[in-house]
């Protein structure tokens, strides 16, 4: 029984120094396919998107045996329309929380690719000049997705670079009646 007893804990504290030095952080800047918004009208009142074109955000990764890893993204990105009946544009930032598996391919030296399929949840903030009811306004609740990834990484000396493609399905729309639910972009990360 004690023989068993030491073994366990030679195995967790093994394990645990293995998970330690499987933990890398980093920054990804992208650019999506489509904005945070659709061009639509509704009742005679138009919707257009006027949103600047990038993501930016921080990632935590956790590498994991069998060549799975665990990544967790806070990405931010603008979000703006304008409202043919006001007279300001109105502005937020959307902020996105993916938790993606990834499941790396190849022996992980040198160039190594990816896959991965998760979840993400959408929160919009700073909000200005925000439509107070109807098509427009913003969701009181920070809708759920899924998303599908690949991409390659590239393992430098002192960092890994990754470059992916990233789809993302919003369940609900966070903007009312103006929100893309299908979301695309292209990705650059740095991770140490």
């Amino acid at each position: 029984m004690k023989e068993m007893r030491k073994l366990l804990v030679a195995f967790a504290m093994t394990a645990a120094a293995a998970c330690a030095q499987g933990i890398s952080v980093g920054a990804i800047a992208g650019v999506p396919f489509t904005d945070v918004e659709s061009a639509t009208t509704i009742s005679a009142v138009t919707y257009l998107p006027q949103s600047h074109k990038f993501v930016v955000g921080g990632s935590f990764q956790l590498n994991l045996p069998f060549h799975l890893r665990l990544e967790l993204d806070a990405l931010a990105r603008p979000a703006s329309f304008k409202v043919s009946n006001l007279l300001s544009n109105t502005t937020a930032t959307e902020w996105r929380f993916p938790l993606i598996a990834q499941y790396r391919l190849g022996s992980g030296k040198g160039i190594q690719p990816f896959v991965g399929v998760g979840a993400s949840f959408e929160h919009i903030y700073q909000i200005k000049n925000a439509v107070v009811s109807g098509p427009g306004s913003i969701a009181t609740n920070s809708p759920g997705g899924m998303l599908l990834d690949g991409g390659i990484d590239y393992k430098l000396k002192l960092f890994r670079l990754s470059t992916e493609i990233r789809y993302t399905r919003q369940f609900n729309a966070s903007i009312l009646n103006v929100s893309q639910l299908n979301q695309a972009e292209v990705l650059l990360g740095a991770h140490f």
